[in-house]
């Protein structure tokens, strides 16, 4: 989900973000949670949690969750939501937890973020326990999302940063995490496809859930909120519909692996 790592670009619209965005993955959590998800009081940590969507989701199936965010004002809308839960903030290429720890380890649209995405998988394997699961979900492919228009029309606006670490792998394709995990030495389950829609009652909902990411913070700040506006409306305007709703559909998918 939002575990950039510059958290504060993220603050800027945290609850906007909270209300608006955070739910488009809802599918794919619903999805997890309908899967292997570990049983009732079995410990969970979700990667990159946010605003603890997936985390109250699961707390209400009486799973025991912890979540980590280099956000701290969506890691206080996480708190605030699920205060049974362990919510802290960190850098998921340091999970400040304790070796197996967890049964589960989840990480929604958060590892692409990742300077060294191999690092969070060697930290994801620490902290879970024998036989536990490791779910990595991603949007993408990106050509089957109606959202790359605007992920790509955004980017554009962003500063070059020709000396920021990036991945050496398209997180975006399931083969490559695959890859990734298999690499790692954990067992890894075909991936699931899940169909996200993404919608929005006008377009200022729209505008205020495009806006809240990280990455729309930095370009806002590079570009100003203006351009940024009207760059994201142009891309989301083939989306609309007659009465002024927006609907984009998008594909994320889910790998499960196993700690052996």
């Amino acid at each position: 989900m939002t575990a950039t790592p510059d958290g504060s670009l993220w603050s800027t619209s945290a609850q906007d973000w909270a209300d608006v965005q955070e739910h488009t993955i809802l599918p794919a959590w619903l999805a997890f949670l309908a899967g292997p998800a570990p049983s009732p009081h079995e410990p969970l940590l979700d990667l990159g949690c946010g605003a603890g969507g997936f985390t109250r989701l699961a707390a209400g199936r009486r799973i025991r969750v912890s979540g980590l965010d280099t956000c701290a004002r969506l890691v206080g809308i996480a708190r605030t939501r699920t205060p049974a839960g362990d919510f802290r903030i960190g850098d998921m290429e340091h999970i400040p937890f304790p070796d197996a720890e967890f049964s589960m380890v989840t990480a929604f649209n958060s590892l692409h973020f990742a300077h060294d995405p191999a690092l969070v998988i060697e930290e994801a394997i620490r902290v879970t326990r024998p036989g536990g699961h490791i779910a990595i979900t991603a949007w993408g492919p990106l050509t089957d999302c109606d959202a790359l228009a605007y992920f790509l029309d955004l980017s554009g606006l962003l500063p070059a940063t020709p000396h920021r670490a990036t991945p050496s792998a398209d997180l975006t394709d399931p083969t490559h995490v695959r890859g990734l995990l298999s690499h790692a030495g954990l067992n890894v389950a075909p991936e699931r496809s899940i169909e996200c829609r993404w919608e929005y009652p006008d377009l200022e909902t729209a505008l205020r859930g495009l806006l809240s990411t990280g990455p729309a913070a930095a370009a806002i700040t590079h570009a100003g909120l203006a351009q940024a506006r009207e760059t994201v409306a142009e891309s989301i305007a083939p989306y609309r519909r007659p009465d002024g709703s927006y609907l984009l559909y998008n594909t994320c998918f889910t790998i499960i692996a196993t700690l052996t």
